[in-house]
């Protein structure tokens, strides 16, 4: 090498190494931006798809009432629940009205429920499947995602009953009783007192629907209540605490 290509390799050396310094800028402001809470940098939806992770139902697009990433309808099949074509559950009166059966809290395999919450914030309820406790029951395994995280719990029917099943302490403990009646009370593990308010409430829905008839119930933990709706044939409706609504459901 001569002394006159010297300057040349140095210089070829402090460019590769500037180009470098931008590339890892570029990709480290591209990962930021897929956390930042806008819609920006080529997104499909805030913070997936384009150079973020793809849009899912984690992110809600399977929510926002647009036939999109791959959906066969809108916000139903490809990576969102399948579409439905069950003629009682499309019927448009399906939300107010049920099933008809007579249980307040459905444990259907493929059912699911979705409920609108303040500020566009939503969460879904859905049975994936059925599971075999050590206790050699079997479970409705219900799924909760949305403004809640990712949340696993166990239910199954018995004697009319709805138990829930505590992961901590391998027991069932009664989430919904047979028959309830007003003033009808107990607690369990994660409760200080749970109440049967009221066997035949009426609620005026912001999903349009005027329910009759519906199970109120309040569950206590350290001081505080959460009242909790339910409908025959449909399930939970309501959720006062966090002022949620049904918003879409199908049932089984």
């Amino acid at each position: 090498m001569t002394t006159e290509d010297r300057p040349h390799k140095i210089i070829d050396w402090v460019g590769l190494f500037v180009l470098l310094i931008l590339i890892g800028t570029a990709i480290s402001s591209c990962e930021e931006t897929c956390y930042d809470g806008d819609l920006n940098n080529g997104e499909e939806a805030i913070d997936c798809g384009g150079p973020c992770v793809p849009c899912d139902t984690t992110m809600g697009t399977c929510f926002d009432g647009v036939q999109n990433q791959g959906e066969e309808g809108i916000d139903c099949g490809g990576p969102c629940n399948a579409c439905i074509t069950d003629t009682i559950v499309t019927d448009p009166m399906f939300l107010c009205n049920g099933t008809g059966s007579n249980s307040y809290y459905p444990l259907s395999l493929n059912s699911y429920w979705i409920y609108s919450m303040p500020s566009s914030q939503w969460f879904q309820l859905e049975i994936s499947e059925t599971v075999t406790q050590n206790n050699g029951e079997d479970y409705a395994h219900m799924i909760t995602t949305g403004a809640f995280g990712v949340v696993h719990d166990y239910y199954r029917e018995s004697g009319g009953q709805v138990l829930k099943w505590n992961t901590a302490l391998s027991v069932d403990e009664i989430y919904i009783p047979n028959n309830p009646s007003i003033g009808q009370q107990w607690t369990t593990s994660n409760t200080d007192s749970i109440i049967v308010d009221d066997i035949a409430a009426t609620l005026s829905s912001q999903n349009g629907c005027t329910y009759e008839n519906l199970l109120q119930i309040t569950r206590y933990s350290s001081g505080s209540g959460d009242t909790y709706y339910y409908k025959q044939g449909l399930g939970l409706v309501q959720l006062s605490s966090v002022s949620a609504h049904l918003d879409s459901a199908v049932v089984y």
